[in-house]
């Protein structure tokens, strides 16, 4: 009967390491994903960030275009160097 009783002492350290290990393994694996999905969020943060400034820039400029039309409709800002394709088109005006 000794032999039976070391047979179960083994039996009952396997079956403890086994779960031992696998919980350790689930641990490891939520602690992954919940670094992945911190990573991602932050990600779409910076993307909504950028998406909002980028947004923010264009309304700035559409105001800013349509503030030129009213004002000074045709009028060219001062130091306004035009390049090849613009010198052709005033000059034909």
């Amino acid at each position: 009967m000794p032999n039976m009783k070391l047979v179960l002492q083994i039996a009952l350290g396997v079956f403890l390491g086994t779960i031992a290990s696998q919980l350790t393994i689930d641990v490891w694996r939520t602690h992954q994903e919940s670094i992945a999905q911190k990573a991602t969020e932050k990600l779409r943060a910076e993307q909504e960030r950028a998406r909002a400034e980028q947004g923010e820039r264009i309304r700035a400029l559409l105001l800013q275009s349509r503030q030129g039309k009213t004002l000074g409709a045709g009028k060219l800002p001062a130091g306004f160097v035009p390049d090849d394709a613009q010198e052709e088109t005033f000059k034909e005006k």
